[in-house]
C-alpha cells in the first residue's frame, strides 16, 4: 500500500531526490488520497493495470486514489520531483463550487505536459505550496487549499491536448504486471519470452496469450516498443552516436536500430534527431 497521509492531516507535500536507479519494491495503491507530481528531473516511467506512461521533466502526474501502480526508473538521472497528498476533504471548496467531477475531468488523464511559458506558471504553484508547508503558519491550511485549487484548475486548462499515455487492451493482471516491470527494467537485456514468462509464473505459450490479450501487442512487439522508447530519448537528450545508442537499448547491430525505429516513427534515427530538435 502507498504510504497514507499522516494521521490527522488532509495534506502533505515532500520534495524528494532519489538516486537514479531507485525503484518500487512492490505495487502499490492509495486509499486516502490523490497524488499530484511535478517532475523536475530525471524520467520515470508508471506501469498501472490501464496505462502505462513515462514522466519527464516539466510533466506532472495525476493519479487517484485505488490505482495499482510501479515506477521504474527511465534514465540513468537522478530523480527529483514534488510529490502532493491531499484528502478529497481538503479540496472540498473547489467541488463545492464546480461540482465532484472536477477531480474526474482533472484526473482523467495521469500524465500532463505544459507548453514553454506555462512550466514555470506551474512549478511555481508546486514550490508556493512547499514553502507554505514548511511555514507551519496558523492560516496555513487555508492558503494551501487555495494554491491547491488554483495547481488543479491550471492543470485541467493548460495541459496540451496530447495524451501520451499507453492503455492497455484490457486491464493487466497482477503477474502481467510483473512481467511488464521487469521488461521496462532490463530492456537493453537479451530477453527471451521464456525468461520473462518466469516471472509471471507462466508457461512462454500461455504467457504469451495472455500477455496479447491484455497488452494489445505480442512480446516482442511490445519489448521493440520499450527499446524504441528508449532510444528516442537518448536521441533527443544526449549527443551518443546510434552505436552506442544501440548497445545501450539491447540492439546488437546499428542497422537493427535504424530499420525498427524507421518501422515504427517513419524517420532514421538521425533525422528523427534532427526535426525534433529543431
Amino acid at each position: 500500500m502507498a504510504l497514507p497521509l499522516p494521521e490527522g492531516q488532509l495534506f502533505q507535500i515532500t520534495h524528494r531526490i532519489l538516486p537514479a536507479n531507485y525503484e518500487m519494491p512492490s505495487l502499490e495503491i492509495a486509499y486516502d488520497h490523490y497524488a499530484v507530481c511535478y517532475h523536475i528531473h530525471g524520467d520515470r516511467t508508471t506501469i498501472t493495470p490501464n496505462f502505462t506512461f513515462t514522466q519527464h521533466p516539466g510533466s506532472v502526474s495525476t493519479l487517484a486514489p485505488y490505482i495499482y501502480h510501479r515506477t521504474v526508473p527511465a534514465s540513468n538521472e537522478v530523480y527529483e520531483s514534488i510529490l502532493i497528498k491531499f484528502s478529497p476533504l481538503f479540496v472540498k471548496p473547489l467541488t463545492d463550487r464546480f461540482g465532484d467531477q472536477i477531480l474526474d475531468r482533472i484526473y482523467a488523464r495521469p500524465t500532463n505536459r505544459f507548453a514553454a511559458d506555462m512550466q514555470p506558471v506551474v512549478y511555481g504553484y508546486f514550490t508556493k505550496l512547499l514553502e507554505e508547508y514548511d511555514k507551519k503558519s496558523p492560516y496555513g491550511d487555508f492558503r494551501l487549499q487555495c494554491v491547491l485549487s488554483e495547481l488543479l484548475l491550471a492543470i485541467l486548462e493548460y495541459r496540451l491536448p496530447e495524451d501520451s499515455t499507453d492503455p492497455h487492451a484490457t486491464p493487466l493482471t497482477l503477474p502481467i504486471m510483473e512481467a511488464v516491470y521487469y521488461m521496462e527494467l532490463h530492456y537493453a537485456e537479451p530477453l527471451t519470452i521464456e525468461q520473462v514468462a518466469g516471472i509471471a509464473g507462466y508457461s512462454a505459450a500461455y504467457f504469451s496469450r495472455l500477455f496479447m490479450k491484455q497488452t494489445g501487442k505480442s512480446y516482442s512487439e511490445y519489448l521493440s516498443y520499450i527499446r524504441i522508447k528508449n532510444v528516442s530519448r537518448l536521441l533527443l537528450n544526449t549527443d551518443k552516436s546510434v552505436t552506442e545508442i544501440a548497445i545501450e537499448t539491447g540492439y546488437q547491430y546499428p542497422g537493427n536500430l535504424s530499420a525498427s525505429f524507421r518501422r515504427k516513427t517513419g524517420l532514421s534515427p538521425q533525422q528523427y534527431r534532427r526535426q525534433r530538435k529543431n
